[in-house]
């Protein structure tokens, strides 16, 4: 059998042309289910995006309050162990009924230490509530940094799918030359 166009761009020798609309009309509709097929894609793609848009806020909100609770916690130990140890160090300060110069050089040694290991304490306690302000602050650079990364790779996805479509496209479209 021969392969030669009549008067339809497409229709076969031989074909008629109630034939040619049926195959004709057949491609078509596979054309429109694929369209709708990759529309509905997309949409699905948009809907999951909005809702993980939407979850988001409510997932950090969720971890804030955690994080907040376990802050707190952490505070009120410190708070404890602070008060715990200031309390242990009262014993050691020397309080002179009318002049400092009536303790012993002993008892100042004791009242010099319990300020130095006060002051120490407080430091610790200090640089204690610093390091976690510094640790949120990285944890906090990390998620941004890692959503930026997850957005930048969603649309070099995005962009690769959209340059593979024409070629697949021109490929299937393309005339053919062979005789």
């Amino acid at each position: 059998m021969t392969v030669s166009v009549l008067g339809m761009p497409g229709q076969l020798a031989n074909e008629s042309i109630a034939e040619y609309r049926q195959r004709f009309q057949a491609q078509l509709a596979l054309i429109e289910a694929e369209e709708q097929r990759q529309a509905a894609a997309e949409a699905a793609r948009l809907q999951a995006e909005a809702a993980a848009a939407a979850e988001k806020p409510r997932l950090q909100a969720e971890a804030d309050a955690d994080t907040q609770a376990r802050r707190k916690e952490a505070q009120d130990l410190l708070q404890w162990h602070e008060a715990a140890s200031i309390e242990k160090l009262k014993f050691w300060h020397f309080e002179p009924s009318e002049h400092h110069e009536d303790a012993t050089p002993e008892e100042q040694h004791k009242e010099f230490l319990a300020k130095l290991v006060t002051r120490l304490v407080y430091t610790c306690n200090h640089l204690q509530s610093e390091l976690t302000n510094l640790r949120r602050a990285v944890r906090n650079h990390k998620d941004l940094h890692e959503d930026a990364t997850r957005a930048l790779d969603s649309r070099v996805h995005d962009l690769e799918q959209v340059a593979q479509r024409p070629d697949a496209g021109e490929s299937s479209s393309a005339p053919s030359t062979a005789n």
